[in-house]
C-alpha cells in the first residue's frame, strides 16, 4: 500500500503551534523534533516504518509495525542467535525511545491509542514526507548494517584515539597511569571488577569481530594489567 500524500489529508489534523488537534485519541506532546540522522538508527526506521504501512490513515498494532521494521532492517532487531527472527525486546526498545517524554526528540510523530495501536500525526507525516529521500536512501535501499557494527566502530575508534593506547603503541609498555587506562575502557580506576571486565570483553569482541589484531593485542595487556590492579570486589 502506497502511503498517501501530506497533501490529501492535511485537512483532517491541523496542527495550531506545538498542538495537535487530530481527532484521534492521545496525541505524544513534543518538544523540537529533529531531522533524520544520516546514520541508521531504529528512532527513524520505527517513524518510517509506520509511513511505510498507511500509518497516517489508519491505526497500526505495533506487532505489525515491529514485523516492518525488522522486514526494513533484520540485521539490526533481530534476535542474535537467530537472525531470521525479529526481537521484540529490541523493536519495543525503539517504541519506547521514540515516545519517552523526557529524552526523545521524536515526540508528536506519533498518536496513541492505548497500548497496541499508534498512528502518524499530520507532524508526524509531514516529517516523512520532508525527508522522503534521505529515509529512503536509508531504510529501503539496500542491507541496513546492524547496530553492532556501528557500535564497534565507535568502541575502536575510541580506544585507538585514546592516551593510553598510543602510547602502548609507542613503546610497546603499558605504562600509563590506571586512571588514564579507565578513561580509555570508559570506566573508572575504582570500578567493580565486573566494570572493569564488561568494558574489557565489549572492546575484545569489537576488535576480533573487526581482525584488528593490534587493537585485540592491546587489550590483552590491559586485562592482566587490571587484573594484577584491581582488587575483586
Amino acid at each position: 500500500m502506497r502511503p498517501p500524500h501530506l497533501s490529501t489529508l492535511s485537512h483532517l489534523w491541523p496542527t495550531v503551534g506545538s498542538l495537535s488537534i487530530n481527532p484521534w485519541r492521545r496525541v505524544l506532546s513534543k518538544k523540537a523534533v529533529r531531522a533524520p540522522s544520516d546514520n541508521h538508527n531504529n528512532d527513524d526506521l520505527l517513524v518510517w516504518a509506520l509511513h511505510l504501512l498507511g500509518g497516517a490513515e489508519r491505526w497500526v498494532d505495533v506487532e505489525e509495525l515491529f514485523l516492518k521494521a525488522f522486514e526494513l532492517a533484520p540485521a539490526r532487531l533481530s534476535w542474535r542467535t537467530r537472525p531470521d527472527l525479529p526481537d521484540y525486546k529490541k523493536c519495543a526498545k525503539a517504541l519506547q525511545s521514540v515516545e519517552n517524554p523526557k529524552r526523545s526528540d521524536h515526540l508528536g510523530l506519533f498518536s496513541k491509542n492505548g497500548p497496541y495501536e499508534r498512528r502518524l500525526t499530520f507532524d508526524g507525516l509531514r516529517w516523512c514526507e520532508e525527508h522522503q529521500e534521505l529515509l529512503s536512501r536509508l531504510y529501503q535501499g539496500g542491507v541496513v548494517p546492524s547496530a553492532t557494527r556501528q557500535d564497534d566502530a565507535r568502541r575502536i575508534r575510541s580506544l585507538m584515539s585514546s592516551d593510553a593506547f598510543r602510547l602502548w603503541a609507542d613503546t610497546s609498555e603499558l605504562t600509563c597511569p590506571l586512571g588514564e587506562l579507565a578513561d580509555a575502557f570508559r570506566c573508572l580506576a575504582d570500578s567493580p571488577m565486573a566494570t572493569w571486565q564488561a568494558r574489557l570483553n565489549e572492546h575484545t569482541l569489537a576488535a576480533e569481530r573487526n581482525g584488528n589484531a593490534d587493537l585485540a593485542a592491546f587489550i590483552r595487556v590491559a586485562r592482566g594489567r587490571v587484573d594484577k590492579e584491581v582488587p575483586l570486589k
